[in-house]
């Protein structure tokens, strides 16, 4: 009995009472036998496992790959719900790659974007150097400024003690120098002799005792 009948017994069929043409047969990666009344693999046809003893059953739930490289999926027993085509197979295969650019561009983004920080970093230090020299500039001028006031008072300073010691010199010259004309401190030396009876009468006596030893 060839292939084709035993896959009609299998099913159950006879030539005699109904002929079924099974166009499709092919083997999966596992070595399992597909076989299917439709002349090719597509969604929505027949789909059976052909066993040993040449009896059929329904393939089961799953994703299949026949050994030519065609996969398939069955969601309800017994029918192809989907071809997978090779495309999307190396799509499949190509998004590892996909990752991989991904994750290179990432790290791309995360490279610029350190650069980025450090050359901010970099302009806020020349910044901040900028006006640190901007300040220093200012403190130095400011001290310039400070030395040439206290300069000034310095020589001023000097000029006002210049001045006092030619003071004292003049002072202690003049201390030194002798009156003109001695100073008479008896209140009566002006009278001299020209004072007048009258002037005596109003004296008390002891300045007529007085007036009278001066004039001698």
């Amino acid at each position: 009995m060839d292939l084709k009948q035993q896959i009609l017994v299998a099913l159950g069929l006879d030539k005699q009472e109904e002929s079924v043409n099974l166009e499709y047969q092919a083997k999966l990666e596992d070595g399992t036998i597909i076989v299917s009344t439709a002349e090719s693999l597509e969604s929505g046809v027949d789909i059976s496992v052909l066993t040993e003893d040449g009896t059929t059953m329904l393939l089961p739930v799953g994703e299949y790959k026949t050994e030519d490289g065609q996969g398939f999926s069955v969601e309800v027993e017994g029918v192809v719900a989907e071809i997978m085509d090779e495309e999307e197979e190396v799509v499949e295969e190509e998004t590892p790659v996909e990752e991989e650019a991904s994750k290179e561009d990432m790290e791309e983004e995360t490279i610029e974007e350190t650069e980025a920080v450090e050359f901010d970093s970099v302009a806020f230090m020349d910044e901040v150097k900028s006006v640190v020299v901007d300040l220093m500039s200012n403190v130095n001028t400011e001290i310039e400024t400070l030395k040439s006031e206290l300069a000034e008072l310095k020589s001023t300073n000097e000029e006002l003690s210049s001045e006092k010691e030619k003071l004292s010199a003049q002072v202690v010259e003049l201390s030194n120098e002798p009156a003109a004309k001695p100073v008479d401190t008896n209140k009566f030396s002006a009278l001299g002799k020209e004072t007048s009876q009258r002037d005596l009468s109003k004296m008390t006596k002891r300045e007529r005792i007085l007036y009278n030893i001066t004039n001698k």
